[in-house]
């Protein structure tokens, strides 16, 4: 038989199962409209949730969560046993400084290095600082060369009577992390010591060294006073929650199109459109895949709260008053960031699944769908760079017109509000954009869904989908 009379057949054959289709729709699938999307959702939830991938998958992922929760405290836990406490030698052959006898000296130094209270995780301050008579600098040296001390500082005087310091260390100059605070230290000693010298009071010297008044004024509009905790935190939930909606939303959106093909691809959906409508199909099989989702995604932020609520009372039993570790307050960022996580999360699925199912129903095998959900996949991962980018300049304008793109918005806003304060109106005026483009495509797609389900031997050119969705 020619090609042309085995096309003719088959669109012919198409035709006329969509018109049955259509019969259908009218009759008794139509009238357990409810019914009928309650057992389809009822079935893709389930068989979703049960499925050992499914189980494996969200064990590995929650997993993950709380070893990235505990990272900060285990790095704090490796550090607190590996730092040691610093001891500085200070060997003073100048005499009286500043007017401080040896004891006086050696006590300003130490404030001056560890300042007060600024102690490590193990409750040592960071320099221990021991004051040496000058009999004893070889010996002193030769500690340091053997790594036994780790600083020495003499300080002896010039012909002018100005102080003279010598910094003796073992460690490289360009990994010297201890150089920048003696420098500082001994210009300190060395200022005090001249203003001693030059006759000034007490009072005097209080007044010169008194640091100055200094205020900060930023032009900048919105600026973020949140504590540095919760910015931090921000960011990070920011991170995790666009990799998440991006991840889920694509693997969620690729399982609708590829179930929707299997069934076609096998002739399942012949017997399906006999119980139920296409529409009807579509909705069950979108929201039982998307609850699937949400189920996941809730026991993720879930454990993800409990997680970073663990921290700061961990620390604090670790280490405790003294604990060092990132401190990440998320009681000021939880509730409103982890509730857009979930909102967005389900509108930017609903967007994409009615796209993925679309795709799904015009192709005529498994292997087909990866290449007919390109332009989907293209508009989620495009909105997913663009978070990352613009996470760094919330408030900019091209930032902002971005995350009004409703395919965009479910990284782009959850990045703004993530790293930078995002006005109420702002998140009521992109939810409702997202439900309108929702509907949009929800009608688009159950056309094109409700003819290409049943199209077998044919590929259908723009032409031909424009056509699928003027039809009613």
């Amino acid at each position: 038989m020619p090609k042309k009379s085995v096309e003719t057949l088959e669109k012919a054959q198409s035709e006329q199962e969509q018109r049955n289709v259509a019969v259908n729709s009218n009759g008794a699938a139509a009238q357990n409209n409810w019914r009928n999307i309650g057992l389809i959702i009822k079935r893709e939830y389930k068989n979703r949730i049960t499925q050992r991938s499914f189980i494996i998958s969200t064990i590995v992922i929650l997993v993950l969560i709380v070893i990235g929760a505990f990272v900060p405290t285990i790095i704090e836990l490796i550090t607190s046993h590996t730092n040691t406490q610093a001891s500085v030698a200070i060997v003073n052959d100048a005499g009286s400084v500043a007017g401080l006898d040896n004891n006086g000296l050696t006590a300003y130094i130490s404030t001056a290095l560890n300042g007060t209270g600024n102690t490590s995780t193990s409750g040592k301050a960071p320099f221990a600082i021991v004051n040496h008579s000058s009999d004893q600098l070889d010996s002193l040296q030769s500690q340091v060369k053997n790594g036994g001390l780790t600083i020495l500082l003499v300080l002896k005087r010039a012909s002018d009577q100005s102080l003279q310091f010598t910094y003796y260390t073992n460690a490289a100059p360009t990994s010297d992390g201890n150089l920048a605070q003696i420098q500082t230290l001994a210009q300190q000693i060395s200022a005090l010591d001249t203003s001693h010298r030059l006759g000034l009071t007490q009072t005097q010297m209080d007044s010169l060294f008194a640091p100055p008044g200094f205020t900060v004024v930023s032009t900048q509009q919105n600026q973020d006073t949140r504590p540095e905790s919760q910015i931090v935190a921000g960011y990070i939930l920011a991170y995790v929650g666009n990799i998440l909606i991006y991840v889920a939303v694509l693997l969620y959106g690729m399982s609708v199109a590829m179930g929707v093909a299997e069934e076609k691809g096998n002739r399942v959906m012949e017997i399906l459109v006999n119980a139920a409508t296409p529409f009807q199909l579509l909705a069950g099989k979108i929201v039982g895949i998307g609850a699937a989702g949400l189920t996941q995604m809730v026991c993720i932020v879930v454990i993800g709260i409990g997680a970073l609520s663990l921290q700061n009372p961990l620390q604090a039993a670790i280490f405790g008053t003294h604990g060092g570790g990132l401190n990440l307050d998320i009681t000021g960022v939880s509730i409103t960031l982890l509730l857009l996580l979930l909102v967005y999360f389900i509108l930017g699925f609903l967007l994409y699944a009615t796209l993925f199912a679309a795709m799904g129903a015009l192709v005529k095998r498994q292997d087909e769908v990866q290449s007919a959900v390109q332009i989907p996949m293209l508009l989620l991962m495009s909105g997913y760079f663009i978070s990352f980018f613009g996470i760094y300049s919330p408030n900019a304008t091209w930032m902002r017109i971005v995350s009004y793109v409703p395919f965009w918005t479910p990284t782009t806003m959850l990045a703004r509000a993530g790293a930078g304060s995002v006005a109420w109106w702002e998140i009521a005026l992109t939810i409702g954009l997202m439900l309108v483009t929702i509907l949009v495509c929800s009608l688009i797609s159950a056309r094109i869904y409700r003819a290409g389900v049943l199209m077998y031997g044919q590929k259908p050119g723009l032409r031909q989908l424009a056509k699928l969705v003027r039809t009613k």
